[in-house]
């Protein structure tokens, strides 16, 4: 600062000095080129009648005019296009247990209670006009009654009322529909019993997932199992509200109102598309119906809520589109800052793009505002299109530029509650031929049906993936390893407990120990086998994991063949369920932040099904599981899920692999992005663009 003042007063006395003197030519020293950056002090002596008056002139040289930031606008600042791969199974929301129809579900369609901005653990009103609670009453002193009140003057897409008899009948037709491949075990435990799954259960539990044979049962038993699902749902109409009777105190019940499967439907729509017709006498010839049975009717392949968006149209295999429901009801936002009204997205285009080349291409020429990418090794090719990045949130806080010309924002910080796996069926069905297992017998070109039953297999598998490969070459060394059951962080977890580590001798030594033997009396070892491991298609990331795995087997013998095959997302889906996969590569988004959400997928529900595992251990798994969920006490609890832990270790019919992390990729012409651990996907309500 001192010498910027020093110039200043020199400035001001050279140009006050008058002298006295002859008349003479005026002398000019003529300024030199300016330097870029650079201030030049050129005296110039000027004739004024009879004084020479010393003058000083000021040139400053003007540094080249930088090239104008690049502006990042979108052709069309009201519609949002995503590419992405994987194709909905289902748009019923009774049923729809994925996260590409979840996507759609939860922008068509409005929950009792929604996530409070970016917390997956605290709620805000929604259909409700408060969130239940024992302060308003809302919640009774025992625990077991969930009253809400029911917003008024909510309308459905089609113009009709919703009403509080909309409201419980979509959750009592949820529950009557049933079926394993659904999520309605996550409200048939809280109110029907701990350690059910099925409403099936209540009639006969050998009927599960069996329609047929449901629809044979005695039918006093199936009324009296659907009279007590409407008993413990009860819509007041005078007092506009719904209540929720449960089986025993349920602390994860908001959680479990606030995901997908918590919309509220309209009863005289579901109907009329050939949902259950609200009757006790018939609602087991509505149960257990397959995403393909409800496709074939309105209630799969359309949707009509009374959400932000309607359904313009799903194309299968290429696009879902969506248009803004411009009468929207919501009028306050509900939380500071948050929408009102009408969304500002005007259109929302879903493309399904299998190749990431082809969905990278669309990112860069800015025909796509965001895309999927298949795994994080594709996180390279995407830095190379990035100018802006951020932390967790982008805010003018956590976000800088690092390259003006760059077209895309990158989101990091965030932590995922997902994870891929390694899932083995100890039993795949053969019925109408499984070409996954080949010959189907101990032959060298095939395996037989229930291969994984020997736990001498299952655990040389574990010892044969290279996890330190996976890590590092493609997670990018991005994520956690995760040795138990529930995440990283949640309760039970135990850093401490053993867990399986790539290693070659015991794999081999696992191999040798196996009891199969072929026909000829040859061991495995000898033999060999032929096997298929699956993926869903455009996953890169899964396909690295089959790969990997498969390599290492047949290079500790080359007998031993694991072919790996990508499905389409609804294909891949289904021979899950129909336990077809010998083995399969697959994951898990959590529905609420409780371990009880893990430990009953991954041994008595979604996959301990589709594994086929074996009776007796689903009845360990479930006993405990059941013990462990309604313990308050958290340190007790952690110590009930200890044997848990120990029993899928020492039983090992999946291999747990990492927690990954998190980023997100986005054209710099999208605002108001806002990453919550819990949605399914992008709820486009939120966004604006430029």
């Amino acid at each position: 600062m001192r010498n910027k003042l020093f110039v200043l007063a020199s400035l001001v006395i050279i140009a006050s000095m008058v002298l006295t003197a002859c008349a003479q030519p005026t002398a000019t020293t003529a300024p030199q080129p300016a330097q870029p950056g650079v201030t030049q002090i050129v005296q110039t002596s000027v004739v004024k009648e009879t004084q020479i008056v010393k003058e000083v002139q000021v040139v400053t040289a003007t540094p080249p005019a930088a090239a104008p930031a690049k502006e990042f606008k979108s052709k069309d600042p009201t519609t949002y296009t995503h590419a992405t791969f994987g194709d909905v199974d289902t748009l019923d929301p009774a049923l729809d247990y994925e996260t590409a129809g979840g996507e759609v579900v939860q922008n068509v369609y409005d929950t009792l209670i929604w996530y409070n901005k970016g917390d997956p653990n605290s709620f805000v009103p929604n259909l409700a006009t408060e969130v239940p609670s024992l302060e308003n009453g809302g919640i009774s002193a025992d625990g077991k009654s969930f009253t809400f009140k029911v917003r008024q003057g909510v309308k459905f897409h089609d113009g009709s009322d919703m009403t509080v008899d909309d409201v419980a009948y979509t959750f009592q037709r949820g529950i009557l529909q049933g079926g394993s491949a659904s999520p309605q075990w996550l409200l048939v435990e809280p109110i029907l019993g701990v350690g059910l799954a099925d409403i099936a259960e209540l009639v006969d539990p050998a009927l599960v997932d069996d329609p047929a044979g449901l629809a044979k049962a005695d039918p006093a038993k199936l009324e009296a199992a659907c009279k007590k699902v409407t008993d413990a749902i009860v819509a007041d109409k005078a007092a506009n509200t719904v209540t929720f009777k449960l089986a025993q105190p349920w602390g994860p019940l908001m959680a479990t109102l606030a995901n997908a499967w918590g919309s509220v439907q309209s009863k005289a729509w579901v109907i009329k598309g050939g949902g259950w017709d609200g009757d006790c006498k018939t609602w087991q010839n509505f149960y257990g119906k397959t995403s393909a049975e409800l496709n074939a009717t309105p209630l799969g392949s359309t949707a009509m809520g009374t959400g932000p968006y309607m359904l313009d149209h799903w194309t299968p295999t290429e696009e879902i589109v969506m248009k803004a429901n411009e009468n929207y009801w919501r009028t306050e936002p509900a939380w500071e800052g948050g929408p009102t009204g009408a969304p500002r997205i005007k259109t929302v285009i879903i493309k399904e793009v299998t190749e990431f080349s082809t969905r990278y291409a669309m990112l860069q020429a800015g025909d796509a505002d965001s895309i999927a990418v298949g795994s994080q090794s594709d996180w390279g090719q995407m830095d190379q299109l990035v100018g802006e990045t951020c932390d967790k949130v982008v805010s003018a806080a956590t976000c800088k530029p690092t390259d003006p010309n760059k077209p895309l924002r990158r989101v990091t910080g965030n932590v995922a509650v997902s994870r891929t796996d390694v899932f083995l069926n100890f039993k795949m069905n053969t019925e109408g031929g499984n070409n996954f297992i080949g010959s189907g017998k101990l032959d060298g070109n095939g395996i037989p049906p229930d291969f994984f039953s020997d736990e001498h297999v299952r655990k040389a598998f574990a010892y044969c993936f290279n996890y330190d490969t996976y890590f590092k070459d493609v997670m990018l060394s991005e994520g956690e390893r995760s040795i138990n059951v529930m995440l990283p962080g949640q309760i039970g977890y135990n850093d401490q407990d053993p867990y399986y580590t790539y290693d070659l001798k015991k794999c081999e030594e696992e191999f040798k120990a196996s009891t199969w033997k072929a026909a000829d009396g040859k061991s495995l070892w000898d033999t060999g086998f032929r096997m298929t491991a699956t993926y869903n298609t455009g996953n890169t990331a899964r396909q690295s994991v089959a790969q990997i795995l498969g390599s290492e087997i047949s290079a500790i013998n080359p007998k031993f063949v694991v072919e790996v095959t990508g499905l389409p997302w609804p294909t891949f889906l289904a021979n899950q369920r129909a336990k077809k996969l010998p083995l399969f590569i697959s994951g898990w988004l959590e529905d609420i932040s409780d371990p009880h959400n893990w430990v009953v997928p991954y041994t008595t529900g979604t996959y301990g099904s589709r594994q086929s595992m074996p009776a007796d251990l689903k009845k360990q798994f479930g006993d405990l599981a059941s013990a462990a969920v309604v313990e308050v006490d958290p340190a007790k609890r952690a110590a009930l899920y200890a044997p848990i832990n120990k029993l899928f270790y020492d039983n090992i019919p999946t291999l747990f692999l990492y927690l990954a992390g998190t980023r997100r990729y986005e054209q710099r012409w999208v605002q108001d992005w806002l990453y919550n651990a819990i949605y399914t996907g992008q709820i486009f309500y939120n966004y604006a663009k430029q």
